[in-house]
């Protein structure tokens, strides 16, 4: 039975230098760090789902330094934007990473679905983008479905983060249940990671490559937890196979004071 293999990594708020840092860790750093962490595990050659905020303030040098990483690593990579995110500046600087809406491979169909509004932290998904996601629904009914999309469409449990889900998430689901054929919804913005249900569909939470946000929490705080990334199988029978992975060996720690990112 064919396993398609995917990595998930999100959140990398990458700045206009290889040094610039969040929160005290430098971000490209920990990126390449988590990179290498997938050649140790032997999923090297997966292809990376990249789910939004990938520069920390739209720096077109952040998609550069990006894509050449990227492009040193032999990576193949989709990406969607998160709310740190610039779409126009993404198309023009990740020039050897043009948009995917949708990677079809074996029985699957991936899906990516801007969930990002300018100017805010919270996701909505808008009536263009419910449109084109209609059509491409429509036109791989014969496959299994994954989403990929930067917020989350139900609470984690961390107070402060459950009030940036998407706000109209009653449109989503009730498209996505009309067409029975999506297994699950990758996600990343929340730092941490998360597992659970949306009805029937399974909804999957990611680590940063960077920082993370401490679970349960009333208001913004760090956690002292390392990068970390998931990696998913996707069965030909519909199933999804996923973990979390966190560094090992990364020495760099976060500045906890920190009082925002």
């Amino acid at each position: 039975m064919m396993t398609l293999r995917f990595t998930q990594i999100t959140d990398l708020h990458l700045g206009s230098a290889r040094d610039s840092t969040l929160a005290g860790v430098r971000t490209a750093e920990s990126f390449e760090s988590v990179l290498q962490a997938l050649e140790r595990q032997g999923r090297g050659s997966d292809m990376l789902l990249l789910t939004g905020d990938l520069a920390a303030d739209c720096d077109p040098e952040a998609y550069q330094i990006l894509n050449q990483i990227l492009v040193e690593e032999g990576k193949q990579a989709i990406w969607l934007p998160g709310n740190h995110d610039n779409f126009d500046l993404m198309v023009a600087n990740l020039v050897d990473y043009p948009p995917i809406q949708v990677k079809v491979a074996g029985s699957w169909a991936v899906l990516t679905l801007d969930s990002s509004q300018p100017q805010k932290p919270g996701g909505h998904i808008s009536e263009e983008q419910l449109e084109q996601l209609t059509q491409n629904l429509e036109s791989h009914a014969d496959k299994f479905v994954l989403l990929a999309m930067h917020h989350s469409p139900v609470a984690v449990g961390c107070d402060w983060l459950d009030q940036q889900m998407i706000d109209n998430g009653h449109r989503l689901y009730a498209l996505l249940h009309a067409h029975g054929n999506v297994k699950g919804i990758i996600t990343g913005h929340v730092h941490q990671p998360f597992a659970g249900y949306w009805g029937e569909i399974a909804v999957y939470s990611t680590p940063s490559s960077c920082v993370q946000f401490k679970q349960y929490c009333e208001d913004f705080t760090l956690s002292s937890d390392p990068p970390g990334y998931r990696w998913l199988d996707l069965c030909e029978d519909g199933i999804i196979n996923t973990g979390v992975e966190f560094l090992q060996d990364f020495t760099q720690t976060p500045d906890l004071d920190s009082a925002s990112y």
